[in-house]
This record gives structure tokens, C-alpha cells and sequence, in this order.
């Protein structure tokens, strides 16, 4: 992509497909674990408990852009699977609360373990000054498409 001549359609359909080559990369079997399948969409449920843990259904829900119904549908099999737990909230008793359990933590934990070990060598083809401006950019650009608080 040396060509600075690449039209904007261009640019972001080579963006696109880069990113679901090293996204195909990463998960190529990372998400099972010990013979459990986990799905992406449960998979970005848990990520995003580690990221704001004791959030409610509905704050899940809103991220994930589901009903609520939905959602506690989609934490059943997590439930189920003891990668989390519902709790009523101390405040109100109607609210329900969810945490990753510490076999959840443990399975993210593994995950991103063989993520890391997967990247280390492909990021070493960049140097040091490159590896760099890569995160300052994907942080810029991860920045600029945030919309309402979604993360």
C-alpha cells in the first residue's frame, strides 16, 4: 500500500480484508478450549465483562445492540457453562448483575494466551518504530468510530 494513490474505497477494503485475515488467524481454533466451542458473539460477551466487570443485562445488551430478552438468552449457555454468574444487585433485587466466574476469567485468560503467542512472530516483521505507530493508529481509529459510549 506504498501507492498514495489508493482511492478511500480502496483503502478501507484493503483495511477490511487485512483485518479479517489476522482476525481468521487469531481465532482459528483459540476459541476451543478444552473441547468447548464458544462462539464469537459469547466470546465478545465475556471480553467485554473483563473489560467492565458487574455490568447489568441491559448495559450488555445496549454494547451488544440486542433486547434484553435477547441477551439473557445468549448468557444462559454462558451460565451454563459457569463463565458467569447472575447476581441481584444489592440496590435493587430486580436487577440482575453479571460477572465472569473464575472459570471465565481462566478461559480468556488461555484465549488471549495463544493470541499473544500466535502474534509475537508475525509482529516481529515490524520494527520496533512501526509496532508503534500500528497501536497509535488502530488506537486513533478505534477512537474516531466510537459512537455513544460503545467500546
Amino acid at each position: 500500500m506504498s501507492d498514495n494513490k489508493n482511492s478511500l474505497p480502496d483503502v478501507i477494503d484493503q483495511f477490511i480484508t487485512s483485518f479479517w485475515r489476522i482476525n481468521r488467524y487469531l481465532r482459528a481454533g483459540s476459541l476451543e478450549q478444552h473441547g468447548q466451542q464458544i462462539t464469537r458473539v459469547q466470546w465478545m460477551i465475556l471480553r467485554y465483562l473483563k473489560r467492565s466487570p458487574s455490568c447489568t443485562i441491559g448495559q450488555l445488551a445496549q454494547h451488544m445492540n440486542v433486547r434484553s430478552s435477547t441477551m439473557s438468552q445468549m448468557l444462559d449457555r454462558l451460565e451454563r457453562e459457569r463463565w458467569i454468574r447472575r447476581n441481584a444487585a444489592q440496590d435493587d433485587s430486580r436487577v440482575r448483575i453479571i460477572e465472569l466466574t473464575d472459570e471465565g476469567q481462566k478461559l480468556i485468560l488461555s484465549v488471549e494466551s495463544i493470541w499473544h503467542e500466535r502474534l509475537a512472530q508475525p509482529m516481529e516483521a515490524l520494527s520496533q518504530q512501526e509496532q508503534t505507530q500500528l497501536i497509535e493508529l488502530l488506537l486513533k481509529l478505534a477512537h474516531a468510530t466510537t459512537i455513544s459510549g460503545a467500546q
